[in-house]
């Protein structure tokens, strides 16, 4: 048996527990101190936690710096030369006497009187001057508005480019002149380039064609002089095919000359020399439009005159700057 108050095994002899025997002793109290509430002053009652994200934010690029050398210095003297900006004021001239020249064509009956009168007598019965007429009549009624709309474009740009590349180097808080107006160059001779390579391919098309016509028809008692047009019409086909040769050469040399260009104004390194190709076959240019200025001036009037000239000093300028490039970057002992 035991005890319920305290659990002891009772004694034998039926005596109480000892635990009766004992006075009770007094409960103990225990103080537990209350809990302060925390006190929050302006707080909100639960916490705030930033929602995750999810999309991390991307890095902030900045424009590289690139260091200035004494390349774009060079450059920025040479486009702001008073023979760049001369070249610049005489193309803008230059456009505008194109303007004027398409406003104001020649009376086709004019230039068919002027070309029958220097054919032999033979050739003037192959080509009616009716028919010839009629076709330089339609082709100046549907080509001026076209013509003069495309040099504005053209001719509009070219001039800008010229006139962006000058101001830009000639600005004293620029420290490199702006490439925009290389790009603008670049762009059309591109263009140029590939025009004139589908033009040397459809010469060859038409010459072919051309002399088989020619050859296989019988023109009896015509047939020396039909042989000796043949002959003519293909020297002038081999002599355009060459031209258009060297057309092509030179556009692909500008080309080259204007990226060694606009990635030295870009990058600061030393620009290639540049093509005396370009210079050589500018001063030939030169040269045969010197002498077509008579010609002009016989089929179209005096209006051709100044277009002309300002043609030939262009192609003047163009070479001379060719030379002056080079000049600058042996004087700074850049040339390569």
């Amino acid at each position: 048996m035991y005890c319920t108050n305290c659990g002891r095994k009772l004694p034998e002899d039926g005596s109480p527990c000892v635990c009766r025997q004992q006075p009770a002793q007094p409960e103990q109290q225990t103080y537990t101190q209350p809990v302060q509430p925390q006190q929050n002053y302006g707080a909100p009652t639960q916490n705030f936690q930033m929602p995750p994200q999810y999309y991390a934010q991307p890095p902030v690029q900045y424009p590289v710096q690139r260091p200035i050398t004494p390349v774009h210095g060079v450059l920025k003297s040479f486009f702001a030369s008073p023979l760049f900006l001369i070249t610049a004021i005489l193309f803008s001239v230059n456009l505008l006497f194109q303007i004027i020249a398409s406003l104001f064509p020649q009376d086709p009956a004019y230039i068919v009187n002027q070309i029958y009168s220097n054919l032999p007598y033979e050739m003037q019965f192959i080509v009616s001057p009716g028919d010839l007429y009629s076709a330089l009549s339609d082709a100046q009624s549907g080509t001026t508005v076209g013509t003069v709309i495309g040099m504005l474009i053209t001719g509009g740009l070219m001039a800008a480019a010229y006139w962006i590349t000058y101001i830009s180097a000639k600005n004293p808080s620029i420290p490199a002149a702006k490439t925009a107006g290389l790009t603008i160059m670049k762009v059309f001779s591109i263009i140029s380039l590939v025009v004139m390579s589908l033009a040397e391919v459809l010469c060859v098309v038409l010459a072919v064609i051309f002399g088989v016509a020619l050859a296989g028809n019988d023109y009896g008692y015509m047939d020396e002089m039909m042989s000796v047009i043949f002959v003519f019409l293909i020297a002038a086909c081999i002599f355009g095919f060459v031209v258009l040769i060297f057309e092509i050469i030179y556009e692909a040399k500008v080309i080259k000359m204007l990226n060694s260009a606009k990635n030295a104004m870009l990058t600061g390194m030393v620009p290639n020399k540049a093509s005396m190709f370009v210079a050589v076959i500018c001063f030939i240019s030169a040269a045969v439009s010197f002498f077509s200025i008579f010609g002009d001036a016989v089929l179209y009037g005096w209006i051709r005159v100044p277009l002309g000239l300002t043609s030939v000093a262009l192609n003047v300028l163009h070479g001379l700057l060719v030379l002056q490039f080079n000049k600058m970057l042996k004087n700074a002992g850049m040339a390569r």
